[in-house]
């Protein structure tokens, strides 16, 4: 079997903010909805974490507490919580230093070996996996990377820099050619 192409590399955190990016982007592909929600997301988690703080401050200035003050305690601590989701959720920077510090397998050498009828992703922690051209559903691309969704789910990144055989400037013709999906850009 001929090699096609050939990609081996090492993520680094940069690449998996990249990757944090894209799954952004496919998630909300409407471009004026991500600017809503990256707009109100913060906004309205401050409101929710203003309007649970100011009821519990408001029940314990008062000292009113009656069967009513449970329920109006659990509402704002509800509130509280979701105020912090929002934010949380706002914040893609955070995200990607999140995914980085859970990512199991740094340092660890992967590599993605494309040849005329597959792609096979080697690693040491799983070995390798063989995967079909025509399990990859849809594709993205952004300035150092491409992004492959499979069938299953699953994200396969490959950073343009790491090509040790065949062109990155070709990849997108050869993947258009070989699993029927066009490259669409990520901005």
């Amino acid at each position: 079997m001929s090699v096609e192409y050939q990609v081996q590399m090492v993520y680094r955190q940069e690449d998996v903010a990249a990757l944090v990016k894209v799954l952004e982007f496919r998630r909300r592909p409407e471009k004026n909805l991500r600017l809503a929600r990256k707009i109100g997301y913060p906004i309205f988690g401050l409101l929710l974490l203003g309007v649970g703080a100011s009821i519990i401050a408001g029940i314990v200035t008062t000292g009113a507490f009656a069967p009513i003050t449970i329920v109006t305690l659990v509402l704002s601590a509800l509130c509280i919580l979701g105020g912090i989701a929002l934010l949380r959720r706002s914040d893609s920077r955070g995200m990607a230093r999140r995914s980085w510090a859970r990512y199991p397998n740094k340092g660890m050498t992967l590599t993605y070996t494309f040849y005329k009828d597959h792609f096979e992703e080697t690693d040491a922690a799983s070995g390798q996996h063989t995967f079909p051209y025509i399990s990859i559903k849809s594709a993205n691309e952004d300035a150092g990377h491409f992004f492959l969704f499979t069938v299953t789910n699953a994200a396969h990144m490959l950073c343009k820099e790491s090509f040790v055989q065949g062109d990155p400037a070709t990849f997108a013709a050869f993947l258009r050619k070989k699993a029927a999906v066009t490259m669409d850009p990520v901005e």
